[in-house]
Parts: C-alpha cells; sequence; structure tokens
C-alpha cells in the first residue's frame, strides 16, 4: 500500500472516529436533557395535583375527580394516589403510545422517565402521597428527529472534510512524486537537482536529496584522488595525521630500553566508549570528525601542562610529546620526562576537553572516552606498563569521573585482558563467586535491604572485588552472564533466609541479546521470593543501556516480578530524571559526591531537599550512599531522605 493511500485511510479513519464520537456524545446528552425535562414535567405535575387535594376534602369522589383531570391532559402516562399507608385510592394508568420513533430506535436509545412523587396533607397531617409518572411518547419524538438533523449534518460535514483530504492528497502527491523520481535517477547514475517543494517538511527532504547529488557528484569526481590516498605512509593514521601504533610503540620501546632516554615519563591511553554505537549515531562522516577532534584535544592539552623540572629552574625546555592514533578507538600520548602531578593536571584537562566534545557532538549520550595513564620507569617490560595502563582505562571505565591512573607500585593488577579472559572465564565454570553485602537502613533504623556486591575468588583462592574485574568483564562482553550470576545469588539467598537484597546490573548487560528473557525466567522460577529483589541501574547507565525502550522491558520485567526497580549513583545528570517518569522507579540513591560533608555544606543540603521533595511528590524512596559519619547521617535524617547507606551506617546491636 502506497503512502499515500495509507496517509488517506489514516485521515479517514480519524475523522469518522471523531464524528462517531461527537455523534455518540450529542445523543447521549440529547437523551439526558430529555429524561431531565420528562421529570420535571412529572415532578410540577405532582405537586400540582397533591396542592390541589390537600385543599379540598378528603372524600373518594373528590380524589377520583382531580386526578382523572389531570390525567386527562394527556401528557402522563400514570397517576396513583396512595394513603398513608401505601392503599391505593385512586389510580390511572395507559400504555403508552406507540413513539413516532421506529421501534430499533426506542429500544436502542430508552428514556428513562422517573416518577415524580408529592404529598398530601389534610391540615397538619399528611394524607397520604401522588405519584405522577410523565408520558415519553413527545421526548422520543423529538430525539428521533434531532437525531436525523445531526446525522445529516455530519454526513454534510465528513463529505466535505474527504473532499478537502483528497485536494491535500493530489497536493502532497506531486511534490512526493518528483522526489521518488530523483531518488531512482540518483540510482540509475543520473544527479538531477529538483525544486525545493513548497510543504515544509517535504522542502527539508528535497534539500537533503540536492544536498547528497552535490556530494555524490563531488565524491565521483574525486574518486582518483581518493584512491591515490589509500597509499599514504604506514607510520601515520590516514584519517587523523597523527603517528599510528607501530611509530607510537617503537618510540615507547626505546624509552624503555634506551639509556639516554628520559628516566621515566608519562603515558595516558584515551579510549572511546563503544565507537561503533557513536558511528550508527552520527553517521561515518561526523564520526570521522570526532577522531580527527579527539586527536586535535590531545595535541592542544599539550600547552596548558607544567613544564618538566628543568623549566622550573629556569631552563626554556618544551614539552616533547608524541600522539598516536593506536587503533579504531584508541589514542596514544608519550610525555618523557612528565612526573605524576603533571600527569593528574594532564588528565583532568582531557576529561574537560573530551567533555566538551561530548556535549557538541552527543549532547544526549553518556561518557565519551576512558582515560588511564601512568608513569613508566625506563628498564620496565613493555608488556608489564601497558597492561598497567589498560587497567587503569578498565577503571576508568566504571570510575565516577572517567579518568585513572598511578605510578603502579603494585595497588593495581598489572593483568593483560587475556589473561583477564581466562580468570573469568574459570571462575564462571565452577561459579567462584560469592556475595558481599552491607546494610541499607531506612531513616528510622529499620532495615530496608542489603546492597550485594560480587566478589571473584580465583584458583588459588584470592578475592577480587568488582572494581578489579568488572572493567575487564565489560571490555570482554562478560557482564550479562556475570550480572544473571549475581542475580541467581542473591535470589538463592532469598531463598534461604529473610530480608530484602539489592543488586546492580551493568548498562552493557541490557544490550545483549537475551539477558533480559535470562532475567525473566531466573524470576519466575524464584517465584514469591523475587518480590524481595531490588535491581537498580547507576545513572550513566541509563543513557548507556540503549535508550528508554530497553529501561522499559527491563522495568517490566521487574514490574510483573513485583521487583523494586531504582537507580544508584544519581545526581550528576538531573537532566536524564524527565526520561525516568515512565519507568515506574522506586527509589533512588543519591550520589555519595552530594552527600560528603553535607552537615557544612549548605549548598548540597538545599540540592538535596529539593530532591527530597521531588522524589516525595512522585512516591519515589531517596536513599543516600557513602554515608561515612553521624553528623552527614543526622543531616541527612533531617532533610528527609527515605535510607542511609556507607561506612558509618550499621545495623543496630
Amino acid at each position: 500500500m502506497s503512502l499515500l493511500k495509507r496517509l488517506w485511510l489514516s485521515v479517514l479513519g480519524a475523522m469518522l472516529l471523531a464524528l462517531g464520537v461527537s455523534f455518540v456524545v450529542s445523543v447521549l446528552t440529547a437523551r439526558n436533557y430529555l429524561e431531565q425535562q420528562l421529570f420535571a414535567q412529572a415532578s410540577d405535575g405532582a405537586a400540582s395535583l397533591a396542592l390541589s387535594m390537600s385543599q379540598q376534602s378528603k372524600d373518594a369522589a373528590m380524589s377520583e375527580l382531580l386526578v382523572t383531570a389531570l390525567f386527562d391532559s394527556g401528557h402522563f402516562e400514570s397517576i396513583v394516589y396512595r394513603d398513608v399507608q401505601g392503599k391505593v385510592l385512586a389510580e390511572r394508568r395507559t400504555s403508552a403510545p406507540a413513539p413516532t420513533a421506529p421501534a430499533w430506535f426506542v429500544a436502542l436509545v430508552p428514556l428513562d422517565a422517573r416518577p415524580g412523587e408529592a404529598l398530601v396533607s389534610d391540615g397538619w397531617r399528611q394524607a397520604g402521597s401522588v405519584e405522577v409518572r410523565a408520558s415519553a411518547r413527545y421526548a422520543y419524538g423529538e430525539l428521533w428527529a434531532g437525531i436525523l438533523k445531526l446525522a445529516l449534518t455530519q454526513g454534510i460535514v465528513g463529505l466535505l472534510l474527504c473532499a478537502v483530504v483528497a485536494v491535500l492528497m493530489r497536493w502532497l502527491q506531486k511534490p512526493l512524486k518528483g522526489i521518488v523520481e530523483q531518488a531512482e535517477a540518483i540510482g540509475q547514475r543520473r544527479f538531477e537537482i529538483q525544486p525545493l517543494p513548497n510543504v515544509p517538511e517535504l522542502r527539508v527532504v528535497g534539500a537533503a536529496m540536492n544536498k547528497m547529488v552535490d556530494k555524490v557528484k563531488a565524491m565521483f569526481a574525486e574518486q582518483a584522488a581518493r584512491i591515490e590516498a589509500l597509499r599514504q605512509e604506514v607510520s601515520h593514521d590516514s584519517l587523523t595525521g597523527v603517528p599510528s601504533r607501530p611509530l607510537f610503540m617503537g618510540s615507547l620501546r626505546a624509552a624503555l630500553s634506551d639509556e639516554r632516554a628520559e628516566p621515566s615519563g608519562l603515558l595516558i591511553l584515551v579510549r572511546l566508549r563503544d565507537l561503533a554505537a557513536i558511528n550508527r549515531s552520527l553517521g561515518r562522516r561526523e564520526t570521522d570528525e570526532l577522531l580527527k577532534s579527539c586527536a586535535r584535544a590531545l595535541i592542544e592539552m599539550l600547552p596548558s601542562l607544567p613544564p618538566p623540572d628543568a623549566a622550573r629552574e629556569g631552563e626554556n625546555v618544551a614539552i616533547e610529546a608524541l600522539v598516536a592514533r593506536l587503533n579504531g578507538a584508541e589514542f596514544g600520548l608519550m610525555c618523557p620526562g612528565l612526573d605524576e602531578a603533571q600527569a593528574r593536571v594532564a588528565s583532568s584537562t582531557l576529561v574537560e576537553a573530551f567533555e566538551r566534545l561530548r556535549a557538541n557532538l552527543l549532547p544526549g549520550e553518556g561518557v565519551l572516552a576512558s582515560i588511564g595513564w601512568t608513569i613508566y620507569q625506563r628498564g620496565e617490560q613493555l608488556g608489564e606498563v601497558l597492561a598497567r595502563l589498560d587497567n587503569y582505562v578498565m577503571q576508568a571505565e566504571t570510575a565516577p569521573v572517567p579518568a585513572a591512573g598511578g605510578i603502579g607500585g603494585g595497588q593495581l593488577l598489572a593483568v593483560s585482558q587475556d589473561e583477564w579472559l581466562q580468570r573469568l572465564n574459570r571462575a564462571i565454570e565452577r561459579r567462584g563467586f560469592r556475595l558481599a553485602s552491607f546494610p541499607v537502613l531506612a531513616a528510622d533504623g529499620r532495615l530496608m535491604h542489603r546492597e550485594a556486591m560480587l566478589r571473584m575468588l580465583d584458583a588459588e583462592g584470592r578475592e577480587f572485588t568488582a572494581g578489579q574485574f568488572m572493567p575487564a568483564a565489560a571490555r570482554l562482553g562478560l557482564t550479562a552472564r556475570l550480572d544473571l550470576l549475581t542475580a541467581e545469588l542473591a535470589l538463592e539467598r532469598l531463598q534461604a533466609e529473610a530480608g530484602e537484597i539489592a543488586i546492580n546490573l551493568a548498562p552493557q548487560s541490557l544490550a545483549e541479546a537475551g539477558f533480559v528473557d535470562g532475567l525473566r525466567s531466573l524470576l519466575h522460577e524464584a517465584g514469591a521470593d523475587a518480590v524481595r529483589l531490588w535491581v537498580e541501574l547507576s545513572e550513566r547507565g541509563v543513557t548507556e543501556a540503549g535508550g528508554l525502550e530497553v529501561l522499559g522491558g527491563l522495568a517490566q520485567v521487574l514490574r510483573v516480578a513485583g521487583c523494586k526497580f531504582g537507580i544508584e549513583h544519581f545526581g550528576r545528570q538531573i537532566n536524564v530524571s524527565a526520561r525516568l517518569q515512565d519507568l515506574g522507579l522506586d527509589y533512588l540513591k543519591l550520589d555519595g559526591a552530594f552527600v560528603a560533608d553535607i552537615d557544612s555544606n549548605p549548598d548540597h543540603q538545599r540540592f538535596v531537599k529539593a530532591l527530597v521533595d521531588v522524589a516525595q511528590g512522585l512516591d519515589i524512596a531517596l536513599i543516600a550512599e557513602r554515608v561515612v559519619s553521624e553528623a552527614e547521617a543526622g543531616t541527612l535524617r533531617r532533610l528527609g531522605v527515605a535510607g542511609l547507606t556507607g561506612p558509618a551506617i550499621r545495623l543496630p546491636d
């Protein structure tokens, strides 16, 4: 079916629906009005008859005479006069005359003519009561006549609207036909420019088509040059113009082994998050521009760095640096001679630069890039340095601020990606995981739930926190399996003990095919125990989980199972709160950044109080994270938060 036919049928259907609803409403309104009029007529007749009978003698003949006089007017279906005991003293009834409206109409739109009632008095005593029911004969006639007029009027209006729509369809058909012909011409390698339609919406399409034609013409004109451009130097990236991976790795290897090189230096790795998704969102051209902007951000950051120590002593020494594109989504920066303090400045500067890029090009998305840095030492092995740097990048992928680094010293495991893959697969196969839990208390001290954290046990019995292995799992695409395992362990604990448990899901898991279905199966098998499970996503995960459609699917699964659904680390992206209203959230966990020293921070107190008021208005519990002191806890309780968790929150003895 063509677009115009679909549009025509849609307009016709909407018009018929509107006219039909209008017709039904009009009929019902007229019926209600006539019923009120019949009731008013009956009430007036009853009041008039009761007054006349009260002023006359109460003998049977007089009562019969008055009843008959009113009944003979022909406007009433029945009149009944009863004494105080309910005995009928006088009565007149007639079967309702056949109305002028058709019998099927009378059956379809019945008039409920309620009777009017009034009391008859004898001095100060009640002598009886009268009941009068008006005849609906004339009402049916008027209602039938009015409906015929209404149907005729709406039929004429409908025909006029059909004529107007037909004219509009014909008017739209010509520019649409032109656009179709232009598209067919492009498919046949005929690049024709079409005049822009007068319809604003189609004008945009026409302009885009003409613009595409111009670009295609330019593309074919530059085809020879593009083919020649494929033979560029292997040492430089063809898109950004910066050195490529081989040159960068060779320079780093030399810096680690050459005794003439600086004894240490700064190494930075910038990894764009989900470049494939960015490419789908922006398109190839805009993504290429983004990659160029990333390279420029690294280069333009260098002048802002504090100079090496030699320069601080008065020597004018320029910073030596090498910026390279290591692969599709990774950029590297090597600055010999820079120390930890300069590294932290560089890291902060890059975080701000990439945040500006994200705000300009991807305003509706989450973090653009993860940044890891380390200080290398001469004499270190290349693999060890790269593994340490990769671990810092993985840590930055799940940190509130997307940057992490250090000088080494063993504080982070220098484990390669392949080693993590082997360790995680072995742990998953033997279910080498357990849940560690921490209490979340209500403001009055009651236990709301326990927040469960996944721990991994390797074959040697060493325990790893989620912060150590989850970044690697996210890189390796294992978060969905781990999250399902977390849910399974939590449900097993709920079946074995009382209380409620909260688990966290990684946003990457929601994008995995079959994850939501797997979670649904686990919740179904758990039965009634599933209602004691709380499930939460990080606030950043809201923008990384695939959109509200994916989140809505998860929320529906949790809602059916009776689970509670919430957002943790909330507060950094308040602009996403309007998107959460349709998810049916049960709670929000306030980011610890707004909790720190809140007892002495009036600005944060006002912010939290505003969040509390909004959450209470939406019937959502606001829970404060990372509470580290009783002073913070007292202030938060005073502000009205529903719950608290953190080092200072413990179950009462």
